[in-house]
């Protein structure tokens, strides 16, 4: 299946796309789509995609599948469909 992944800010320059296809087998998840990104861009963006080590903490990192965030979903378990659109991107914050 292919889904549609769209990146904004840090990621979209670090991957220096800020939309493209990527190819997952059927019934992959959120995990397997941000290990896909990872293992094909390393180093930086690897750094923002990966799973927590700790419970509780997490990397600085937002998906959204179709407008949905994960955490309402199933978290990086979230099963992808082909078309979805996954937003990808980390936060910012300021004052």
């Amino acid at each position: 299946m292919e889904v549609r992944v769209r990146t904004i800010g840090l990621l979209r320059s670090l991957i220096k796309q800020g939309e493209l296809r990527v190819s997952l087998a059927d019934g992959g998840t959120v995990g397997d789509l941000l290990g896909t990104l990872a293992h094909a861009y390393g180093g930086q963006v690897a750094d923002h995609l990966t799973a927590p080590h700790e419970p509780g903490t997490h990397p600085p990192l937002r998906v959204l599948v179709n407008g949905r965030d994960i955490g309402a979903l199933d978290d990086r378990r979230t099963v992808l469909a082909e078309g979805d659109d996954v937003l990808v991107l980390t936060p910012i914050a300021g004052g």
